[in-house]
């Protein structure tokens, strides 16, 4: 291997270790909770039919929701700590209902974390939307979430803090409202200490590819959610957004998700439909997504 490459490779890992380190005294904790894409029809017929994929790697599940600003139907791999979203091209106007639309959603922690978030940063840059869930008898804010004013044309990434009520539906109590909630804690209490019965644990990484204008995206999104930019990465606690400029595409290009496995796994390849595929290493998978 040539030696500057293997220098510079080595140099990258120990920014990254070091960039993480300095993250867990520096913001408030947040965990990457839904990676979505909207694909092809063909593709998301496709998604289910693997039974390794269905019965050994992700609990699949197909819903529908309603929101007060938007009705949409996805597929979803759900993991113990994160789940990947696949939804299909709509004529709705909202961001997600357009091919190939990419979306990255963290959560926080502690109630009030968001509004922080949101005093912290630039001003007029970022601001806070309500989404409410729409049901033929009530509705009731869902979520609220933190995003930056300007986007590029199909790739977002926001910050969620679920309302007070939803969790309380969800068997939270009100002390239990004042405290960090972790992925762990959120699952003892939701699931009632049932044991996860797949493979997926939770996100490691994102891979795509960005204009120039994704890239400043990137950088003010960084900025703003108080995450660590660098060249050819972004760093959010244990979860890293990685990035290649590439000045002639006109989207952003969804590369791969990388995930981390409960348990090490025989390596192998895995073809899910035409355009995705899942490569296994151990104890990490990749959903590979071929343009």
């Amino acid at each position: 291997m040539n030696i500057k490459i293997l220098f510079q490779k080595k140099y990258t890992v120990v920014l990254i270790y070091f960039s993480i380190i300095a993250m867990a005294y520096s913001q408030s904790k947040t965990d990457c909770n839904t990676i979505f894409v909207c694909i092809s029809k063909e593709n998301y017929a496709q998604l289910f039919q693997n039974s390794f994929v269905k019965d050994t790697l992700f609990l699949c599940k197909e819903n529908s929701t309603t929101t007060t600003t938007d009705s949409y139907t996805g597929k979803y791999l759900l993991g113990e700590f994160g789940t990947i979203e696949f939804i299909q091209p709509s004529e709705n106007i909202n961001f997600g209902d357009k091919l190939n639309d990419i979306g990255i959603e963290f959560k926080t922690r502690r109630k009030g974390d968001l509004i922080q978030l949101k005093n912290k940063a630039t001003p007029k840059k970022c601001v806070i939307k309500d989404i409410s869930i729409d049901e033929s008898d009530k509705s009731y804010l869902w979520y609220s979430e933190l995003k930056l004013v300007k986007h590029p044309i199909n790739f977002e990434v926001s910050i969620l803090e679920y309302s007070p009520n939803y969790l309380e539906e969800l068997g939270f109590s009100k002390e239990q409202l004042n405290e960090e909630i972790s992925p762990s804690t959120y699952n003892q209490i939701v699931y009632q200490g049932k044991a996860y019965p797949r493979k997926f644990k939770s996100f490691k990484s994102v891979s795509i590819e960005v204009n120039s204008e994704g890239k400043k995206y990137l950088k003010q999104m960084a900025k703003n959610y108080k995450f660590n930019f660098n060249e050819n990465f972004v760093i959010c606690n244990d979860f890293i957004i990685y990035y290649k400029l590439n000045r002639k595409i006109k989207k952003t290009i969804l590369k791969n998700i990388e995930i981390n496995l409960t348990e090490s796994l025989t390596n192998k390849e895995i073809t899910i439909s035409e355009s995705i595929a899942i490569s296994i290493t151990n104890n990490y998978a990749k959903i590979i997504f071929k343009n």
